[in-house]
């Protein structure tokens, strides 16, 4: 009986033991994983700061061309944000790309210019190097994207003038979501923007597609000079969106172009990159429905006989108190996580 007795006793002691294995090995285990996820979580949040803060400077003021270079400030940008905020030693690998969203992933559903960051991280592991592994790899990536807001909230738009969807159909690549170049200038080309001013292909007057006309951004009636003279010296009193219907002013006011040129890109600056409603026609004395916002560099303005503003698509313009994402016409509101 005894003998039995201690027989018992050697057989729990072997079984306590093989469980104290296994028990220490479920516990490595778990410190381990927790210590991945942790720096996984580290890693990610890193990457997502470092490529919001690059797609800050994808464009430079009044830019129309995004700035992809390896050693432009979009990329140096996001390359110094990650070292801020976790640390990368000679075992990890970073990587930092700048181009159209679709071109870093082809599934993707529209194309503004972005950034990516990828940071491996060899993560030192504490319990199982007893079982012959000593490191793992973790790895994050973020995409931000510069988007075309749908939204302009209050003082966002201090150029009340429609612009005919017809002009973006002749002269912006919506691939690369830039301004289609005058072959003779190598710049976008330039236009005089008005009721009385139509364009064909090729940047010539004469054509079918009517360029724009003032509108006091509400579907009010409203004709008068002062409601859009408001408009340009203090901005839009309420917001206005893709989908909302605004009315188109019957005749000109050769006043109004005075006040456009002073703010203009041949005066004080302050409405040289101005962002404005697209609809689908320019037809004075309707309401149209606004299908984009688009930006445009605003030359100079011109009164008298002949009224126009002198303008040239861009991709300048990031408007304060803007959201939501549509059709990119070279309006960009603050970066955005894409992945």
């Amino acid at each position: 009986m005894n003998k039995s007795l201690e027989t018992q006793r050697g057989a729990v002691a072997i079984i306590v033991a093989a469980s104290l294995v296994a028990l220490l090995g479920v516990t490595a285990l778990a410190v381990d994983v927790g210590h991945i996820f942790v720096v996984r979580n580290q890693t990610q949040n890193a990457v997502d700061a470092a490529a919001l803060r690059g797609a800050a400077f994808l464009y430079a003021p009044g830019s129309a061309t995004p700035n992809f270079s390896p050693s432009g400030p979009a990329v140096t940008n996001a390359t110094n944000t990650v070292p801020l905020n976790i640390t990368v030693t000679g075992n990890d690998s970073l990587a930092v790309v700048a181009n159209y969203w679709k071109t870093l992933n082809p599934a993707a559903s529209t194309n503004e210019a972005a950034v990516e960051v990828t940071l491996t991280k060899q993560v030192q592991l504490y319990f199982a190097p007893i079982f012959g592994k000593q490191y793992t790899n973790v790895t994050a990536t973020a995409i931000a994207v510069v988007q075309s807001p749908t939204v302009m909230g209050q003082g966002a738009i201090n150029v009340p003038m429609s612009i005919g969807s017809c002009m973006y159909n002749l002269y912006w690549n919506s691939a690369t979501s830039e301004p289609i170049n005058n072959p003779a200038t190598n710049q976008p080309y330039v236009f005089q923007i008005g009721s009385s001013y139509a364009y064909g292909e090729n940047g010539q007057l004469g054509g079918s597609c009517t360029t724009g006309q003032w509108t006091p951004l509400s579907s009010t009636q409203d004709n008068s000079d002062s409601t859009i003279q408001n408009i340009i010296n203090h901005g839009n009193v309420s917001s206005v969106k893709t989908g909302d219907s605004i009315w188109l002013q019957t005749g000109d006011q050769n006043n109004l172009y005075s006040l456009v040129n002073n703010c203009s890109a041949s005066g004080n600056l302050s409405c040289a990159y101005a962002t404005v409603p697209v609809v689908s026609s320019i037809t004075p004395g309707s309401n149209q429905t606004v299908t984009a916002m688009a930006c445009m560099h605003v030359l100079s303005a011109t009164g008298g006989s002949s009224d126009y503003i002198t303008v040239q698509m861009s991709n300048g313009c990031a408007p304060n108190n803007a959201g939501g994402s549509g059709t990119s016409y070279g309006v960009v509101a603050a970066p955005k996580l894409a992945q």
